[in-house]
């Protein structure tokens, strides 16, 4: 019998729901202007009217943590997708084939994982291109580039299970073409694995993006950024803490709330794949 994903994983998904439509469709929801400043409220606390408070030029707060949410989230899913789509694939291939093809990408993929994240983005970011505006392009590469080994990891684990069983034995002994097998067989079984898993991944490129952004080297102003705002809040800890507390606390919510829905979507597939 399967376990119960319990109140707190939906609260977590309701949470990320909540906050992924506020980034969507934060140009229509009656929030402030993230660029506008109020006149006197600088550095104010959370208020009535405020309810992050105001940063050090008097701009609103929570607004600018709404759409810094769209920087992170878009980038961490991006960067999510096609790593899942390559891994997934690379993965796949791997587990099903066996033999020199796997040990070959297994031996590339375990090399890659050795590759510090940020170091790798300060390195492109030097080599490759310095210009502020396309950097967004160099993160996103990065995170791909640093997310297909543990997503393929993790689906080569699950393909070499299921490539065992009777029914896809069965395809191959009809005379399956191993594309049909592939991705009419196994894959359908597979992808819980991977999708669940992938939110992990997500939460662990918001913490790398939010890294690059305190060191100025994610999107440019003025578009807000989670890591922007809590680095920029620094010099102003012992007055104004909320400047980068708030934008600090969403970022760990968010981070926490994407680890625990994967985490929980992985012990809930568990029990169907150890059955079969």
């Amino acid at each position: 019998m399967r376990k119960r994903l319990g109140f707190v994983f939906w609260l977590a998904v309701v949470y990320l729901v909540v906050l992924a439509l506020a980034a969507v469709f934060a140009d229509v929801l009656p929030i402030k202007d993230p660029a506008e400043t109020f006149p006197g409220t600088s550095k104010q606390g959370p208020s009535l009217s405020h309810w992050f408070g105001n940063d050090g030029v008097g701009r609103d707060v929570f607004s600018r943590v709404i759409y810094g949410a769209q920087v992170s989230l878009v980038i961490s899913t991006v960067g999510t997708v096609l790593a899942l789509i390559i891994g997934g694939l690379l993965g796949m291939v791997s587990g099903y084939y066996g033999s020199r093809v796997d040990r070959w990408l297994t031996a590339t993929l375990n090399a890659s994982l050795v590759i510090p994240p940020l170091i790798l983005f300060l390195a492109l970011v030097l080599f490759l291109d310095s210009e502020a505006k396309r950097r967004i392009f160099i993160l996103v590469f990065t995170f791909v580039l640093l997310s297909i080994a543990p997503i393929a990891r993790v689906v080569r684990a699950a393909t070499l299970s299921w490539a065992g069983q009777d029914f896809v034995l069965a395809a191959r002994t009809l005379g399956a073409r191993d594309g049909r097998v592939l991705f009419r067989e196994i894959l359908p079984n597979v992808a819980p694995s991977f999708v669940s898993y992938s939110l992990i991944i997500m939460a662990g490129l918001i913490v790398v993006e939010g890294s690059v952004a305190f060191l100025g080297l994610s999107v440019p102003p003025p578009t807000p950024t989670w890591g922007d705002m809590i680095n920029k809040g620094r010099t102003n800890l012992d007055v104004a803490a909320h400047i980068s507390l708030m934008p600090a606390i969403v970022m760990f919510v968010t981070v926490l709330a994407l680890n625990f829905v994967g985490d929980k979507l992985q012990q809930y597939f568990e029990p169907r794949e150890s059955v079969l």
